[in-house]
Parts: C-alpha cells; structure tokens; sequence
C-alpha cells in the first residue's frame, strides 16, 4: 500500500446570505451552541480571537468551528464555517456563509496523511448536510454551494522512492526550484537574521489566483499540534505526527479567479450543477492541475550532480556551441544555487537563450537544478513520476485502474487546458 497519494485536502464552499438570513443564522448558531455546547463562535479583536456574543451590531466577521469535545474525539469533524461580508459586492447588507471542509475528515476518516478523492466526496457531502441541518436550514445543502477554493495536492512520501534523500535536503532541493512569472515567494522579517526569510519547512509561492506551497507534512503537524495545545484542545497522537516525519506535499492553492475561470469551462462542457464538484474534483483534473504546477516550479527532470549531468549531456553528440549552452546553464544555476536566482541574474539581453536551453535541458530529462556532491548520491528521481509509476505496477481494484488510467492520460498529454479535460463527459 502506498504511502504516498493524491488528490486535494481543503474545499472552501460559499453561499450567499441578505442581511436578515445573517442575523437568523447567527441565532441558529447561537440557539446550538447552547443547547449542545458543541460550537464556538469568536471574532477577532487586534489578531486575537473574541468569543462572540449578540450585541446590536452584525460584526464583519464571525468565525465557527466544533469544539474540542470528548465524544468527537480530537474535536476535528472536518468542517468550520465563517459569516462574513461580501468583498464582491458594493452593497453593505451582502453577506456570505463560507465553509471550509477536509472531506476526508468530513467524512469520518481521521486520516492527516492521505489526500482525499473524488470517492470521498458522497460521504463527505452526506455529512456536511447532517450536521448543516442539525444547526440551520439557511445552510442549506452541499448542492446549494459554490466552490471557491480548492487545495489540490500530492502527498510524497521519500521512503518510498529514495531513502538517502532526507527532509532536510529534499527542502534544499525544492528551495532552489523555479519562480514562476508573477508569483513571489512568500516571506517575513527574520529579528535575528535582521532581512526577510521564507519559512526553512516549506517553499511556498503567492499570486493573485494561485498560490503553491511545498511543506514537510512532519513539520506542519508539529505546529499544528501545538496551536491545539494553545487553544486548551488534545494533541494529534504521536502516532501520526511520526508517520508524517517523511512526507511533504506538493500543494496547489486554486482561488477564486483560477476556480471560476475552471467552473465556468466546466459549463460550456455541460456541467450544470451549481458547484461543479464532479468536474473540478475529477481524478484527471487533481493530477493535471498538479502535474502542470510540478513542471512550472520543480521541473520534469530527475535530479543528478552537477558532474553526472554534463557527463549525460556530452554524451549526447550535441554540436560544441549547443553543448556548452546547455553546460553552461547548470553552472549558472549551481553557481547562484537556485534556477529563480540564475534566472534573475541573466542579463536581459541572453534570458531568452536561457529560457530555450532550460526547455532543452527538460527535454534530456534533466533538473537543472544538481545534486551537491558533498551528498554523494548521484541521481535522484522526479518525484511526482516516480510516485505515478509506482503507482502503476502496485495492485489495485478496479475502480483505482480506472483512476490510475486516468493519472496518466493527464500526465501524457503535456499540452493540456482547462477546456480540453472539461470535453470529456463528467
């Protein structure tokens, strides 16, 4: 059974709420939280959460979620909700309800490890509307939401694919990945270092509709822990927290423009349904959506030394001024230790001859980011392949043949678009 999976971890619903829905389903809530003790409510006051109590003002912002409760477990069911004022409307009374679901958790799998797919949905969606109806009927049901963001992501576990590559240096390498256009890497002013630092956990990349971020799963669930600690609620059981210690997601943050842009493809392919959960969270839309962003940051290439590499690439019979393009790009990248920085210091003049000879490179199977050679390992796979093609030869039933032929129609058809896969029928 593999460790590692794919799919997407977070979904954020939204409904649309007039003014008068607000104050009644603020009562709802209020009405639940005192009979079942289950719920809290807070507003946040200078950054720090306020327990929320009616008073004669709607606050811009309530947030909901279920209490640590002793029946429930770890206090997770995979589901808070937060009441807020619309940022799309000019209008002072337009309000949302805005649900954010784990629907394997949702669905009653305590799983922190594995990706939820579309096969968690039904339960997840029939839980959803449970405990909606149990609160409020202005919650509606699942089918009545739009989505609004949506956490695709590959969960890679490194035993299973090379084992000398430690956490601390699969972080070295992904750090030293590429930098889309129009994406930032996200950081904050370090006191001691006295300049501004990304997180050492994780590699996590900002931009208007999407953000991409690749973090130890290890090292999430500590904070994570720890934060439950803080707010008086039970630890996740050292259990998991150990059998994370080698995992990292690659996660792809889909918002609002990228998830309506894809909602509204998904339409013109036939998808009537309000939120489109069955086209935007289809088996070949995770992998091409993840596949897609893997190739723009981390690249297609395995992994070698920066000695390996040239030897790879002289070997190939390549012309002289062709093959010293292409040496020398890996020796730019090694000499500024990260693809972002070579490729900020290029001149302007020579970036599109570099931009050509990393294309070239990608096409020999090659990471232009190498392998330091104090590491002495020679040659690292690409991870997401890797984890498709191991995929490929474990035994499965049925149903997973049918999504792992799917895996790979996406992954094979680089030139892929959002239309393209919504031809198909959902």
């Amino acid at each position: 059974m593999l460790q590692s999976s794919l799919g997407f971890h977070t979904i954020t619903l939204t409904l649309s709420l007039l003014y008068d829905e607000v104050w009644q389903l603020i009562a709802d809530f209020l009405t639940y939280r005192e009979k079942t003790g289950d719920i809290e409510m807070y507003r946040f006051k200078n950054g720090k959460p306020i327990i929320y109590y009616p008073s004669s003002f709607l606050p811009p912002k309530v947030t909901i979620e279920f209490k640590d409760r002793e029946r429930y477990g770890d206090g997770d069911r995979g589901i808070n909700w937060c009441i807020r004022k619309s940022e799309w409307s000019n209008d002072y009374f337009d309000y949302i309800i805005e649900a954010t679901i784990n629907p394997k958790i949702l669905a009653g799998i305590k799983d922190y490890l594995t990706a939820a797919t579309y096969n968690d949905i039904d339960l997840a969606a029939a839980n959803f509307n449970k405990i909606s109806q149990e609160i409020s009927p202005l919650l509606h049901s699942f089918s009545n939401y739009r989505i609004s963001r949506i956490d695709y992501c590959v969960n890679i576990s490194l035993d299973e694919f090379i084992p000398e590559c430690t956490p601390m240096r699969f972080m070295n390498l992904i750090k030293r990945s590429n930098i889309p256009p129009h994406y930032e890497e996200w950081m904050k002013y370090d006191d001691t270092a006295h300049r501004m630092k990304s997180r050492p956990e994780s590699f996590y990349l900002k931009s208007k509709s999407v953000n991409i971020n690749c973090y130890s799963k290890y090292l999430q669930l500590l904070n994570k822990s720890e934060e439950r600690v803080k707010k008086k609620r039970s630890p996740i059981d050292q259990e998991t927290i150990d059998a994370s210690r080698n995992i990292y997601r690659f996660e792809v943050q889909c918002k609002y423009h990228k998830i309506f842009s894809m909602s509204q493809k998904a339409k013109e392919a036939g998808d009537r349904s309000i939120n489109k959960y069955k086209s935007l969270l289809d088996p070949i839309i995770c992998t091409t959506i993840v596949s897609d962003y893997y190739k723009k940051v981390i690249g297609k290439g395995d992994w070698y030394t920066l000695s390996t590499a040239i030897q790879i690439i002289k070997s190939k019979g390549f012309n002289s001024q062709k093959e010293q393009h292409l040496i020398n790009a890996l020796k730019d990248v090694s000499r500024c230790r990260s693809l972002a920085k070579a490729k900020e210091s290029c001149p302007i003049e020579k970036i599109g001859t570099f931009t050509r000879t990393l294309k070239e490179l990608e096409n020999l199977n090659i990471n232009p980011v190498t392998i330091p050679r104090e590491w002495h390992i020679e040659y690292i796979p690409n991870f997401l392949r890797s984890y498709l093609d191991q995929l490929s030869e474990s035994n499965f039933d049925h149903s997973d043949q049918n999504m792992k032929a799917n895996y790979y129609a996406a992954v094979q058809h680089e030139n892929y678009n959002d239309y393209e896969i919504f031809r198909s029928p959902i």
